[in-house]
């Protein structure tokens, strides 16, 4: 096998093992990967990522990977069609992300902000 190879076995066996850490309603026990505005909410697509914390999420597709969503944090389950625009959202990848732009994560949870 490869050096890459295992390099991204390893990468995918991490993502999996921390995946399943998750603390109050299903929002993983860490710190959240980057956090942002809901944009593009109610259109043709699904809601993208704007005003990232970090520039390399911009326009990243919110709902990739069918996350959980929940209001503040008390954890109130949201369904994705109340995401609006400007909503203050925290984000949770799944750690393995596509290198393109706007990039593409696997995302595991969402946290709109009270």
């Amino acid at each position: 096998m490869s050096p890459r190879a295992l390099v991204l076995l390893g990468v995918a066996l991490f993502a999996l093992a921390t995946s399943s850490c998750a603390g109050t309603a299903g929002i993983p026990d860490r710190e959240p990967d980057v956090t942002g505005v809901v944009a593009g909410a109610g259109g043709s697509g699904d809601p993208v990522l704007a005003e990232p914390s970090d520039d390399y999420f911009e326009g990243m597709r919110l709902l990739r990977g069918d996350p959980v969503i929940v209001r503040g944090d008390d954890g109130e389950p949201v369904p994705s069609t109340e995401l609006d625009d400007g909503d203050e959202v925290e984000v949770w990848t799944d750690g393995a992300c596509a290198e393109s732009y706007p990039v593409q994560c696997g995302i595991v949870a969402l946290r709109l902000r009270d």
